[in-house]
């Protein structure tokens, strides 16, 4: 399958894109509004609601705007470095648990939206997020550890 075509039908699948994909796809978290679907051999996730991927969507830019320093680029686009973005999302999910009572090194995350309300509820906003404490998850997350050279 050719790589327009492949994004073609990607978007035909997945027409509201979950922004958390990646952090999906690595198995540390999971979200009950998110759709798990193959296509030609690679993994994907959509989202089921328009209204929950706004929110995530904002939610994964304040984690990329407040991470800036420690990943040390200057600017946030729409797409980063596919481990900077792991680390983003996974790490910055764990903060937001972190900060919210839970776990901050649960190998888990149980539910994104159900995280996120949270927040929301104990912080009214995710605007007022303490940020700096969920950059340290960011910061202190590994994601997964290559074997080294010559094992067998």
């Amino acid at each position: 399958m050719e790589e327009d075509e492949y994004k073609a039908t990607y978007h035909e699948i997945a027409k509201t894109r979950c922004v958390f994909e990646k952090a999906l796809t690595s198995n540390q978290c999971q979200c009950h509004f998110s759709r798990h679907f193959w296509l030609a051999d690679r993994e994907g996730y959509a989202c089921n609601s328009e209204e929950n991927a706004s929110i995530c969507s904002y939610l994964l830019e304040k984690l990329r705007e407040n991470s800036r320093f420690f990943l040390k680029i200057h600017s946030v686009g729409n797409q980063l470095p596919h481990n900077m973005d792991i680390r983003v999302q996974v790490g910055g999910l764990r903060g937001l648990s972190a900060v919210t009572g839970g776990e901050a090194n649960a190998p888990l995350i149980d539910d994104i939206k159900a995280l996120v309300e949270q927040a929301v509820a104990q912080f009214e906003s995710l605007d007022r997020l303490p940020y700096s404490e969920i950059v340290q998850s960011i910061a202190s997350y590994q994601g997964r550890l290559r074997g080294k050279k010559g094992r067998k």
